[in-house]
């Protein structure tokens, strides 16, 4: 049946209210990585501002002659620096136009089409902007550490190193061990060394590309070329074929296809995206290349600020024949605490 839009009846605000509540439904159902960072509020105008300590280790002590003070006893009175970095929330705007006539001669499935519409590209900015994130933690590998050591005499991290993800069976230029890796499985192995390193808590999250094009060389493996999700899966499955013929695809091969993401291997939860953002990188010692910077973390490197959730207008546009649709949006991520992520820097062709 189908439905004007207009009457006496406030039927346009029925039809902004049914676009709405699909929107809504659309969000609800989506799973981005926004899952997978800290959602805040900003604390100041648009901005999240985050402090960061330096680490207050507890160190050895032994009292001398009931004496309390810390230079006889042994103990190193400590006074940490503190930093503060920021978040800023900035507007995001969907706008579009469609004829009048659409809504006169359309039933309710065009509210829920351009509500699915708005709702699911509103959760694919929220997971851009994470990406976009990455580039924000440290470029190089190896980690930088605080100095002097902390109190108690073990190094700690200031900033996690970024991984190294080359081509398929490349071993050229001078790798940093622990952080450059020619395989898919060889990179979450590092990146579970280093998160121990780093003597983080849970589970690491690792975000790499689903529609990348990585570089081939002479011995790349027939079947690993091109995005890390096509690398992981035929290295978990051989090539999804048993050696007697038929299909041998592994347990975890098949929740990668199914899913588009694996929730443990070496105790990593692994991501595939296709909005991680490029750059221009100096990768295994070699020149620059070209890559794109993925990222491992853990759920609190990274805060997504909302200064306002989506909303939609619409309305009527001069002369009548046609009405606007607007999607409105507040909002931003950054990376609160460098000392619990860094990049992943895949190569590319």
């Amino acid at each position: 049946m189908a439905y004007i839009l207009g009457g006496g009846n406030n039927e346009a605000d029925g039809f902004t209210t049914a676009i709405a509540n699909f929107a809504l439904r659309a969000m609800h159902e989506s799973t981005g990585l926004v899952e997978f960072t800290q959602v805040v509020a900003p604390n100041q105008g648009n901005q999240y501002l985050v402090p960061n300590f330096a680490p207050i280790t507890y160190q050895d002590y032994t009292p001398v002659n009931g004496d309390g003070g810390f230079a006889t006893g042994g103990a190193v009175e400590q006074n940490p620096s503190l930093g503060q970095g920021s978040i800023t929330a900035t507007p995001a705007v969907a706008a579009t136009a469609f004829d009048v006539f659409y809504a006169w001669t359309t039933s309710f499935e065009l509210a829920a089409t351009l509500g699915a519409e708005l709702g699911e590209s509103y959760g694919e900015k929220v997971d851009a902007r994470v990406c976009a994130a990455f580039l924000d933690f440290k470029a190089t590998p190896s980690n930088s550490n605080y100095s002097p050591t902390p109190a108690d005499g073990f190094a700690r991290p200031t900033q996690l190193g970024a991984m190294e993800l080359l081509a398929a069976g490349d071993t050229a230029g001078t790798w940093t061990d622990g952080f450059t890796a020619n395989s898919v499985l060889g990179l979450v192995r590092n990146v579970k060394q280093n998160y121990k390193v780093a003597r983080l808590p849970g589970t690491p999250i690792i975000v790499l590309d689903s529609n990348g094009n990585a570089a081939t060389v002479s011995a790349t493996p027939v079947g690993q070329e091109g995005s890390s999700l096509n690398r992981m899966l035929a290295e978990l499955t051989g090539g999804a074929v048993s050696q007697s013929g038929g299909s041998n695809l592994s347990a975890l091969g098949n929740e990668l296809l199914s899913t588009g993401r694996i929730e443990s291997v070496y105790g990593c939860a692994v991501i595939f995206t296709t909005f991680l953002p490029s750059a221009t990188r100096t990768v295994a010692a070699t020149t620059s290349l070209s890559v794109l910077v993925g990222g491992y973390f853990h759920e609190t490197a990274i805060f997504t600020v909302l200064k306002e959730g989506l909303q939609i207008k619409m309305g009527e546009k001069p002369g009548g024949l046609q009405m606007w649709l607007t999607g409105l949006a507040y909002m931003g991520a950054g990376v609160a605490d460098k000392r619990r992520g860094g990049a992943i820097n895949i190569v590319q062709a």
